[in-house]
């Protein structure tokens, strides 16, 4: 059988598909960030609970030597002062915990608009798609009928050929 006609819409299809791989190549980088952003929150939380645990711990080892009568008063200021440092390394860790949430968020946020584009484009090139499969089942359709009529004109051409040589028999 013959080659049908070419798609006229085959540039903007591969353009369409093409366009498509991309947003989706865009969304998964994007995505890989969010992943890492998160990532890295979660071990700064991580860090800031150990933080807390190691404040905890010298705190009540202070206050049990102290209990027990191992330090003098200069020696218990520096403690508590040593304590307090701890917590203002804690509060200033906190801070860059939140700006790490904002980077997450700004993450999150980017990548929505990247998958917001991997929709439309892929709405796009699915309605192309669909364009593109009617088209080739009209050609399909086209073909056959064409295909028909020529084995009709062949079925009546043999038709009239025997029918004049019985005529031209008899």
């Amino acid at each position: 059988m013959a080659k049908g006609p070419a798609y006229r819409l085959q540039v903007l299809f591969e353009m369409r598909e093409k366009a498509k791989k991309e947003a989706e190549e865009q969304y998964a980088e994007k995505k890989k960030l969010v992943v890492i952003e998160q990532k890295k929150l979660d071990d700064m939380k991580l860090t800031l609970q150990d933080m807390i645990h190691k404040r905890q711990d010298k705190k009540s080892e202070y206050v049990e030597r102290t209990r027990r009568g191992e330090y003098t008063i200069a020696q218990m200021q520096a403690n508590d002062r040593h304590i307090e440092k701890l917590k203002q390394a804690e509060a200033a860790f906190q801070v860059e915990i939140d700006r790490q949430q904002e980077r997450v968020v700004e993450a999150e946020r980017v990548a929505d608009e990247a998958m917001q584009v991997v929709v439309k484009a892929t709405q796009d090139f699915k309605a192309l798609e669909k364009h593109k499969d009617k088209w080739q089942k009209k050609v399909h359709r086209e073909a056959m009928a064409k295909e028909e009529d020529a084995v009709e004109d062949i079925a009546q051409a043999q038709y009239f050929q025997r029918l004049l040589e019985q005529l031209g028999e008899g």
